[in-house]
Formats: structure tokens, sequence, C-alpha cells
């Protein structure tokens, strides 16, 4: 008899909870992090402009670098847990760090956003210099490939910035190329192809996927 009695129980109080805490709405104006697009229209392109943007690139820019570098990549995929955890952990730690800064400063951030950079791997992986590529195979070396940092809307500028270190929150242009200088030696929110080590700045860099070549390329339609 107890048994039914608390499953009814449970049961009221899960009612209760979702009808006190609805997913939230997404709303271009919201600060809350959003749970539910299904009333958000699909994003969607047409084929023909997607075959003809890839073959531009495969047929101008790639050729390019296969006559400079040699082999290169001509495409990049990720798993889509590692592009939902990484905008969460973006919108997860810039709403606890917010909390941290002063109502003025609040105010001056906007909307959040993903810069990406185009980038090349080093010429040597193996070497032990960068112990975030330690997990990539040697063939990736000088191939190009995408890296992704969280941005910022402040004082009408995307800015980059770290979700965990609120103190890049309220950096001016030239403080931030400081924060972010190349021989830092810290780690930085960034997402990538390969598996993340935290040094004097702990972040959410992130970098998984693969590379098209050399990774196998026989699922792609394009």
């Amino acid at each position: 008899m107890i048994l039914p009695v608390l499953l009814a129980l449970t049961a009221i109080a899960f009612v209760v909870y979702v009808i006190k805490h609805p997913p939230t709405n997404c709303s271009t104006n919201s600060n809350s992090i959003c749970e539910d697009y299904s009333d958000k229209i699909v994003s969607e392109l047409r084929l023909d402009l997607i075959h003809t943007m890839v073959k531009g690139y495969r047929n101008n820019q790639l050729q390019s670098i296969l006559r400079d570098i040699g082999d290169d990549a001509h495409s990049i995929w990720f798993d889509l847990e590692t592009l939902k955890k990484f905008i969460y952990h973006i919108e997860h730690h810039t709403e606890k760090s917010k909390k941290l800064l002063s109502k003025e400063d609040q105010m001056r951030i906007g909307k959040l956003g993903v810069r990406i950079y185009y980038s090349c791997y080093p010429s040597e992986i193996s070497n032990g210099l960068y112990p975030d590529l330690n997990v990539l195979p040697t063939n990736y070396n000088k191939r190009h490939t995408l890296i992704m940092l969280p941005t910022m809307l402040r004082d009408n500028i995307h800015m980059d910035f770290n979700p965990i270190d609120e103190k890049s929150f309220t950096l001016s242009k030239e403080k931030l190329k400081t924060y972010f200088a190349s021989n830092s030696g810290s780690s930085i929110p960034a997402l990538g192809i390969f598996e993340s080590s935290s040094n004097n700045r702990s972040t959410i860099s992130q970098n998984h996927g693969g590379l098209i070549p050399p990774a196998d390329g026989s699922g792609e339609a394009i």
C-alpha cells in the first residue's frame, strides 16, 4: 500500500514542478539558457547553393593550398554532443560568472556568439610542445582546421572572452589582446579538433572531431 502512495505523490510532485518550471521559451531577448527551440523555424539552405559554395572552395582556395603546401583537408566533422556541450558551457559559465560583476557591467553584456578562426596545425604535432595535440595522428601536421571561441556583444562589439573568468568580461580591446596573447601559455575556451588540457588558466577549452582527409570521408554527400 505504501509503494502506490509514494508513486502517486512522486507523480503529483513532478506535474507541479513541470507546471511551475516549464522548458525555457527561447527568445532572442532572453538571457536564460534555452532548452526548447520547437517553435523556431529550421535553418535551411538550398542544395544548389551548398554545391556551388563547396565546389567553389575546392576549385579555388583549396587548389591554391594544394599547390603551395600539398595535401590538405577539405571538410571537418564534429559530433553533435561536443557542439551541444560547448554551447551549454558557454551559456552556463557566462551566467555564473556574470553574478560576480557589478550591475553596471552586467548591463553592458549583450548576446553571446561563437567566432570561427581559420587555422592550421603546427608542422610538428608529436614533439610534445602542445600537450593538447598529443592525441592527434601525425598526418594532421600543417593541415588547416577551425578554432571556435566564445564571443559576447559588449559596447556594440563582438568581443572574444573567457566564460569562466569574469575578468575577461570587462577588458578593453587592447587588454584583451594581452589576455589572449599567444605566448601566455594559458588555456582558453575553444572548440576544434583535439582533447583539451588545463594550464595556468582553467577554461572550457575543447576540440573534438576529424579532418577529412586524412579521416574517412566516405559519408560526404557534397
